[in-house]
């Protein structure tokens, strides 16, 4: 995993206030397989931006809280966001990373 583009301040303000980041990552943090990028539903929209909702497991306050304390730092970032009812938007750049512009309403 390598989530690139923001400070760790940066960072540690958005896991605590919310608000608006782009980071960078890889698209292994999207998904370890990469088959999304094969999904009809998805593969049109690389380019252009595309969303992947997480499981509804995060919308369980306890399993919400073992992955706010154990997960990396990308999975905070998509737990602290949906629990939010905010949004990622993934797009896939030339070098093929990805960019993730990540909204969360603020706390």
């Amino acid at each position: 995993m390598a989530v690139t583009g923001v400070s760790e301040e940066q960072y540690k303000n958005f896991l605590s206030h919310g608000g608006n980041l782009t980071f960078e990552i890889d698209a292994s943090d999207i998904d370890v397989s990469g088959e999304f990028e094969k999904s009809p539903l998805i593969a049109p929209f690389l380019e252009s931006g595309f969303e992947i909702k997480p499981s509804a497991i995060i919308e369980n306050d306890k399993e919400a809280a073992q992955i706010l304390l154990h997960g990396d730092s990308w999975t905070r970032v998509i737990a602290f966001t949906y629990r939010r009812s905010g949004s990622v938007i993934y797009k896939k750049l030339p070098s093929g990373r990805y960019e993730a512009q990540v909204n969360a309403p603020a706390c």
